[in-house]
């Protein structure tokens, strides 16, 4: 399973069954309407002797929450190199706020230390 979020570099590398050309197409699917498109590949690279390839996808229109059933072909081929699946996520921010948490009463605290806690009726 691949992640995908959306308006964010989506960059991956995985192993591949051996192939002779370089030219790739990913076929998608979406698991909710079962409509099939084709995802557009971005600067890939093949490594021929370990058969890795690496490449950032693009998926227009893609929503989130969504699943889509993934192949990677060959350009002109039928042969399927790679199975798996792609999930949409909202792009994702790293300054994102950690919650805060107060009482129900701020007037009595608890005093971590010494592991004392007020109880309210």
């Amino acid at each position: 399973m691949l992640a995908y979020n959306i308006s964010q570099s989506n960059e991956y590398t995985f192993r591949i069954q051996p192939t002779a050309s370089a030219e790739f197409t990913m076929s998608l699917q979406d698991m909710t309407t079962l409509q099939n498109f084709t995802a557009s590949i971005v600067s890939m690279s093949y490594e021929p002797y370990e058969s890795y390839v690496s490449f950032s996808l693009n998926i227009s229109g893609a929503i989130v929450g969504e699943e889509y059933r993934a192949v990677l072909y060959n350009s002109g081929s039928i042969t399927s190199l790679w199975n798996g699946s792609v999930q949409c996520y909202a792009s994702q921010s790293l300054s994102i706020p950690k919650s805060d948490y107060e009482n129900q009463n701020k007037q009595y605290v608890s005093n971590v230390t010494e592991n004392r806690y007020v109880i309210l009726d």
